[in-house]
């Protein structure tokens, strides 16, 4: 049983072009009448969810469980929260049946020459540290400059823009008619945002269930022209930082989300229809699978990290005992970035790579005409396998 509200509808016209019109097939020409349905998000600032006492238990159990895995991913000697940090944010972008390997989104981050999905997923990283790093509470003006972040490698010029036409969910790219789902027309988005912000800070939701619900508000209200699922999904991670949740680490959401795409859309509809309980059920089984992920995940990067030192042969204090660190956080490198974040000469850089190269730690991107970049083919075989619905799955079923 649940008191929160459903969404409404409200009839827009809709004009078909005359220069348009005859580039539509008449079989979809006769099924687009002058109006359309679109939606009314209910305003939600004051509403709160009737949990039953199994998931209230539940999402307590959960919070328990992410403080345990925060507290321990902090005191690593590496930062395993940047690594699921990719790995969330190509997951996130799967969903939205966007792909690219490991190495070319590591190496997009580096180099805008890098292929264009690489470019887009690379993206969805700078949104995710956006996300993470904004210090106020949430707002509008803050999640467009998610979503700025989101497509500021693609250079499109509606990043950061509150949508100023309709968009629709399925149906045929010609009018809204038949579409899946419609969110509300332009006007209306403002004030939904600013309703969604409001919510976004009562202390009375347990503070999961509410990252849950203010989610499923968000793909409800679409506010930009594209991006809405990736930026909606940083909200998650933004919430349960804001809140105390996740103090230090990223665990990997999206990967859950994409364990069973069906069910996480289904839980969508259901919360637009007034029920609330399946999203925030599905949030809680998302962060189950991104716990598994996360921890297995700490555990083969530790011994990783532990068989490079051991290869190392280079006396104690040696720089290059930084480079595995380094790695963990980006796994392509060239000479520039290892001398910057190391704080050493592009000299000494070089011939820390060369070394790294000799231990089998890095090797050649491979003919490239972007730059001389080494990537770590160990490190990158992780990023892939936790990155990809398959691997996931493989990961699960060894748990």
């Amino acid at each position: 049983m649940s008191d929160w509200p459903a969404i409404t509808t409200e009839e827009v016209p809709w004009h078909l072009r005359d220069e348009d019109a005859y580039l539509i097939p008449k079989s979809r020409r006769r099924k687009i009448t002058s109006t359309y349905q679109a939606a009314i998000p209910a305003e939600i600032r004051h509403a709160r969810p009737q949990l039953s006492a199994e998931l209230t238990e539940r999402l307590a159990d959960a919070r328990m469980r992410l403080a345990r895995f925060d507290e321990h991913q902090n005191s690593l000697p590496f930062n395993l929260p940047s690594l699921l940090l990719r790995s969330e944010s190509a997951a996130s972008s799967q969903i939205e049946n966007l792909t690219s390997s490991a190495r070319n989104i590591a190496l997009a981050e580096l180099s805008p020459s890098a292929p264009s999905n690489a470019l887009v997923i690379a993206g969805n990283i700078d949104a995710m540290r956006c996300a993470l790093n904004l210090e106020d509470a949430l707002t509008a003006d803050g999640i467009q400059q998610i979503h700025r972040q989101l497509l500021k490698k693609t250079a499109l010029d509606f990043a950061g823009k509150l949508r100023d036409e309709q968009v629709w969910v399925g149906g045929t790219p010609y009018s809204p008619h038949g579409a899946l789902f419609v969110p509300p027309v332009p006007g209306r988005v403002d004030a939904c945002l600013n309703d969604l912000c409001a919510f976004a800070q009562t202390e009375e939701v347990d503070p999961i269930a509410k990252a849950a619900l203010a989610h499923a508000q968000f793909e409800t209200i679409h506010p930009f022209l594209d991006g809405n699922g990736r930026t909606g999904r940083t909200l998650l991670h933004r919430m349960l930082r804001s809140d105390g949740v996740l103090l230090h680490a990223t665990v990997p959401i999206s990967a859950g989300l994409l364990h069973d795409i069906d069910d996480y859309m289904s839980a969508l509809s259901s919360y637009q229809q007034g029920d609330p309980m399946l999203i925030v059920e599905q949030v809680c089984d998302a962060i189950d699978l991104a716990m598994v992920v996360g921890q297995k995940t700490s555990q083969t990067i530790a011994e990783l990290v532990g068989d490079w030192r051991a290869r190392m042969q280079e006396r104690t204090g040696s720089r290059i005992f930084g480079l595995p660190a380094l790695l963990v956080e980006q796994p392509v490198v060239n000479s520039d970035y290892v001398a910057n974040e190391l704080e050493i000469t592009r000299r000494a850089a070089t011939s820390i790579i060369n070394r790294a190269c000799e231990y089998g730690i890095l090797k050649p991107l491979g003919n490239m005409r972007r730059g001389d970049f080494y990537q770590a083919p160990e490190l990158i075989a992780i990023l892939d396998e936790i990155s990809s619905m398959a691997g996931i799955r493989r990961l699960v079923a060894g748990a």
